[in-house]
């Protein structure tokens, strides 16, 4: 096995599982994190290979624990490219145990109509790949006229606190480009570095608060009652008759596509992910609570969302599918509102086929390992985060061939792995050749 391969099995040993746990005291919110000791191994490699290091807080635990981003730069100038990885990882509930989620094991599958050789283990596809990527590939590169630069960000999984603290850092200040090995799942198929990722849809949740007039569960005949779980009920069967009608349809390359599978079109969506009412009391429920997830395309922004389940609910009112509550006297309407997390929402972004990053890149994949297509990604990533704090910066996903992220057996293919470390190797080398 090859260098690069080692790093990624000693990578995917590393228990970098995200604690998904967040709390909010006295307005401040306080996460977990388990990314230190990945962080540490990958910010040791990155110095063998010539780069200088900083460390880069980003938040303290509940245990008082910090937490760091690593950035890392080599070569000379006053513009640079950065690659970026995230190395935290989702949980290995899915799996059969953490501990064989923990271990790589290398297997051989049919990929494409050939045998293909890869490995299977939590993160190895998101994105543990990728940080092995880009940790290895440049250290026989020092650039004169401009600089290469890594960071390797926290917390992408939960709520991308990492990449908010790191877009709006002076690291970024001379960042002409991004590139990203991170998994692209889009309405293509995907084949690895062949395939150039030129956009992401980004996601919103809302919270719908429903109120009802509460009362007696004794006497619930009471005609004069109103019941929030009733009312939310409602709500819910007219958002499943909007989401089957709902049309988010963007285009997201203006060109043909290379076969009859291929498309692009991807759709934005949303589904109700969660639904609450009253407290299993003896008392007629007064509040409920629907939570939506909204997948928006560049078509759709966060705000667009918000004033279509607000339009939804006055059309209720209006068609009196939904009772008006009154407490005393007063008009007590249903409420649409942001779930509220430590970071911002993102819109969807993309980085047009006619971008002039976006060329440049691709001549280099279809000189190294040939151009196959286009793709979007279906979900919001730290990518997305990039490109709210800079519109302007060209943003690019290149990502190995691999499947089941956030599922037991997470595999990736081990030649689309190699052959994406010489496609980064080559932009590296040739980004003095870029101009914005």
């Amino acid at each position: 096995m090859s260098q690069l391969i080692d790093l990624l099995k000693k990578l995917i040993t590393i228990d970098s599982i995200n604690p998904f746990k967040a709390e909010k005291t006295n307005g401040s919110w306080i996460l977990g994190g388990n990314e230190i000791e990945i962080n540490s191994y990958l910010k040791e490699v990155l110095e063998k290979n010539g780069f200088k290091t900083e460390k880069q807080f980003v938040h303290r635990d509940s245990n008082g624990v910090d937490h760091y981003n690593i950035l890392a730069e080599k070569g000379e100038g006053r513009r640079s490219i950065l690659f970026y990885s995230h190395t935290d990882t989702v949980t290995a509930n899915p799996w059969l145990s953490k501990e064989e989620a923990l271990t790589p094991n290398i297997s051989k599958m049919d990929l494409y109509g050939e045998e293909t050789e890869i490995i299977v283990g939590l993160g190895s596809n998101d994105m543990k790949a990728g940080a092995a990527i880009i940790c290895d590939s440049f250290k026989n590169l020092n650039p004169k006229e401009y600089k290469i630069k890594v960071a390797l960000g926290v917390d992408e999984e939960f709520y991308s606190l990492g990449s908010n603290i790191l877009a709006k850092s002076n690291f970024m200040e001379d960042v002409e480009a991004i590139i990203v090995p991170e998994i692209g799942d889009g309405p293509n198929k995907f084949k690895g570095g062949s395939t150039i990722c030129i956009g992401r849809c980004g996601r919103c949740e809302l919270v719908i608060d429903i109120f009802g007039t509460g009362g007696h569960g004794a006497i619930s005949y009471d005609p004069t009652f109103i019941n929030a779980a009733h009312e939310a009920s409602k709500v819910v069967i007219e958002l499943e008759k909007l989401r089957k009608s709902y049309n988010d349809s963007f285009r997201f390359y203006s060109g043909e596509v290379p076969d009859g599978k291929s498309t692009n079109i991807i759709k934005g969506s949303f589904f109700v992910s969660k639904i609450d009412a009253g407290d299993g009391t003896l008392s007629i429920p007064s509040k409920a609570k629907i939570v939506l997830d909204f997948t928006l395309t560049p078509n759709r922004t966060i705000e667009d969302s918000k004033v279509i389940i607000e339009n939804l609910i006055d059309e209720m009112y209006a068609s009196e599918k939904l009772k008006k509550v009154y407490i005393s006297g007063k008009f007590k309407k249903a409420k649409v509102s942001f779930r509220e997390r430590p970071t911002p929402f993102s819109n969807g972004y993309l980085t047009g086929e006619n971008h002039k990053f976006t060329k440049f890149v691709k001549a280099i994949v279809e000189k190294e390992v040939g151009f196959f297509n286009y793709n979007m990604g279906y979900s919001v990533a730290d990518e997305n985060v990039f490109r709210r704090f800079n519109p302007k910066i060209p943003v690019i996903v290149l990502g190995p061939i691999g499947w089941n992220s956030h599922k037991a057996d997470e595999w990736v293919s081990i030649k689309s792995v190699e052959d994406l470390q010489r496609v980064y190797k080559t932009i590296a080398e040739n980004f003095g050749d870029y101009k914005e």
